[in-house]
C-alpha cells in the first residue's frame, strides 16, 4: 500500500483535492492566455486589443487563468502596489454598480458607496494607469453582457471602450460561448483587434486522439489518487467516466473527489465502480435512470 494510502483520513481527502494533471485543453488555455498577453516570449505585451477565452462550463479557463496572475503576482512599487495582471471576477448580479465594484475589488480601491458611477470610472481609469496594469482578464465574461438588459450591455460595452482607449493593455474575455456573439456583435470593440480567441471544448470520446488524452488523463489521476489503483484508465472505465462527465475536467474532478470520500469512509483499498455509481445517483436529475456505472448501464 502506498504512503498516501495509509496517510489520514482528511490528509487523504485534502490530497484528493490537490490533485492537478495537465492536459491539452490546460495547455492550450494557458497558451492562449499567455499569448494574448504577451505574443513574444521576452517581448512587450499588447495593448489595446480585445480577446476571447471561450467553452462550455468545467473545461478549465478559470483554471488556467489563475495560473497566469499567479505567474504575475503584485510588487511594491514607489507609489504603491502595482499589478501587472488584473483578474476581474464579474458579478452575477449587481447591475452597473456591481461591474465596477468587481473590477474596484481587483485593484483593491476602497470607495464610498455615494460616489457616483461616473467618479468611479473615472477613479478606476486613474488606478490602472498607477498600478501599471499590463493585462485585464474577466473571468465569468458573459455576466457582463447580459442580452436582455440593454442597458448593462451598453454600459460593458462602453466601460471596456474606455479601459482599451488606455492604450495600456489587452482586455481577455473568458466565458461561455455566447460571449464571443455579444462581443463581435459591437463593431467598436471587434476593431479592436479583431477578436483573437480561442474556443474550448470538451474532450470528444468520438475523436480517437482526444479520448486517447482523457485515457491518459484518467490513468493519470488514478495515479495521484491516494489508494491502491483502480484501472481509470482502461477502455472500460475510462468511458463510464467520460459518460458522467461529459469530457469535462471539472466534472471529471468532482466525480473523483466524491467518490475518493466514498471509499475513504467505508475504507476501500481501491476506488471502485459502485463509489462513482453512488456519486452518480447522488447527481442525477430527479426522474432519470441512466447511471454508466452500474452494471450493463456503461
Amino acid at each position: 500500500m502506498t504512503k498516501r494510502a495509509l496517510a489520514s483520513p482528511g490528509e487523504r481527502q485534502q490530497l484528493i483535492r490537490d490533485i492537478f494533471v495537465d492536459h491539452p485543453n490546460h495547455q492550450q488555455a494557458t497558451k492562449a492566455l499567455k499569448h494574448f498577453h504577451m505574443p513574444v516570449e521576452g517581448g512587450i505585451p499588447s495593448r489595446g486589443n480585445i480577446c476571447a477565452l471561450i467553452g462550455q462550463s468545467r473545461t478549465g479557463k478559470s483554471f488556467a487563468a489563475n495560473e497566469i496572475v499567479a505567474a504575475h503576482g503584485p510588487r511594491v512599487g514607489q507609489d504603491g502596489v502595482k499589478r501587472p495582471v488584473l483578474l476581474v471576477d464579474c458579478p452575477i448580479e449587481g447591475g452597473t454598480r456591481g461591474i465596477l465594484d468587481s473590477i474596484s475589488d481587483a485593484l483593491d480601491l476602497t470607495v464610498s458607496t455615494r460616489i457616483t458611477n461616473a467618479n468611479l470610472i473615472n477613479l478606476i481609469l486613474r488606478e490602472l494607469r498607477r498600478s501599471e496594469v499590463e493585462y485585464v482578464i474577466f473571468d465569468e465574461a458573459q455576466e457582463l453582457f447580459p442580452e436582455k438588459n440593454k442597458r448593462i450591455l451598453n454600459f460593458a460595452r462602453g466601460l471596456l471602450r474606455k479601459m482599451l482607449n488606455l492604450k495600456q493593455f489587452n482586455i481577455a474575455c473568458i466565458g461561455l460561448p455566447e460571449t464571443y456573439s455579444i462581443i463581435a456583435e459591437d463593431p467598436q470593440l471587434f476593431g479592436r483587434g479583431g477578436l483573437e480567441h480561442l474556443r474550448l471544448s470538451p474532450y470528444d470520446w468520438n475523436d480517437p486522439s482526444d479520448s486517447k488524452s482523457f485515457r491518459a488523463l484518467c490513468h493519470k489521476f488514478d495515479s495521484e489518487m491516494p489508494f491502491e489503483k483502480s484501472g481509470f484508465g482502461a477502455q472500460d472505465f475510462s468511458y463510464r467516466l467520460y459518460l458522467a462527465s461529459g469530457g469535462c475536467i471539472g466534472h471529471l474532478k468532482n466525480y473523483l473527489i466524491d467518490a475518493g470520500n466514498r471509499a475513504i469512509a467505508d475504507s476501500s483499498e481501491q476506488v471502485e465502480l459502485r463509489h462513482f455509481a453512488d456519486a452518480f445517483d447522488a447527481r442525477k436529475k430527479p426522474g432519470e435512470t441512466f447511471n454508466p456505472f452500474r452494471p450493463g448501464q456503461g
